[in-house]
């Protein structure tokens, strides 16, 4: 009983310290993020915290894939209760860009900036981003059939899409896009990609 209290105890301090280096990012940004910040946030001393995680870059990289797990499942949640009537491509744009306006991808914006000149972050970001990718391209296959049997074409449609979006939501750091010309914006994406699959996507073979 008391290894697995203590067992219980060790993750959910984890995950304090997880959350904590994430708000810490964004507070802070990632070089003024430190340990003895992030056990402060955390509630805990940071021999504490360095228990868990020795150094910076230990607890940012758990932070990195605690950050591209939410992502993933937040958006499975989302997806799943799509209403049965509604475009998926068209469904999953507007889900999409509602998670790029949550704190979890201000984060990982921060993180990505920083990685150009902190080559340790890039070390631990890059792979990391990979599997995240790897993820993101099966649901799409899951969620609409269709694509699975055009790779090719899913992999460029999905690239288009994230790589659009989320290069507006950086252009939306410190309102330099309005919000009509961000929802205009989004109308044209949504309208180009979803006429663009139609044209292209073929039913696959039975």
């Amino acid at each position: 009983m008391d290894t697995l209290y203590q067992q219980k105890k060790s993750a959910l301090t984890r995950d304090r310290i997880i959350i904590a280096t994430l708000e810490c990012i964004i507070t802070h940004g990632y070089e003024s993020t430190s340990v003895a910040k992030v056990a402060k946030l955390a509630q805990l001393s940071t021999g504490a915290m360095q228990y868990h995680f020795e150094t910076k870059i230990d607890a940012i990289k758990a932070a990195i894939e605690y950050l591209h797990d939410k992502r993933l499942a937040d958006r499975q949640r989302d997806m799943a209760n799509m209403p049965a009537a509604d475009d998926p491509l068209a469904y999953g744009i507007k889900v999409y860009w509602e998670h790029l306006n949550k704190d979890h991808f201000l984060a990982y914006q921060e993180l990505v900036i920083a990685a150009r000149t902190h080559p340790e972050l890039s070390a631990v970001l890059r792979p990391a981003y990979q599997k995240f990718l790897e993820t993101w391209r099966a649901d799409y296959s899951r969620e609409i059939p269709v694509w699975g049997h055009n790779q090719k074409k899913m992999d460029l449609v999905a690239d288009a899409i994230q790589y659009l979006l989320e290069g507006l939501a950086f252009g939306r750091l410190n309102q330099q896009i309005s919000d009509s010309d961000t929802q205009e914006l989004i109308s044209f994406m949504t309208e180009i990609m979803t006429d663009w699959a139609a044209e292209n996507f073929e039913d696959p073979p039975r």
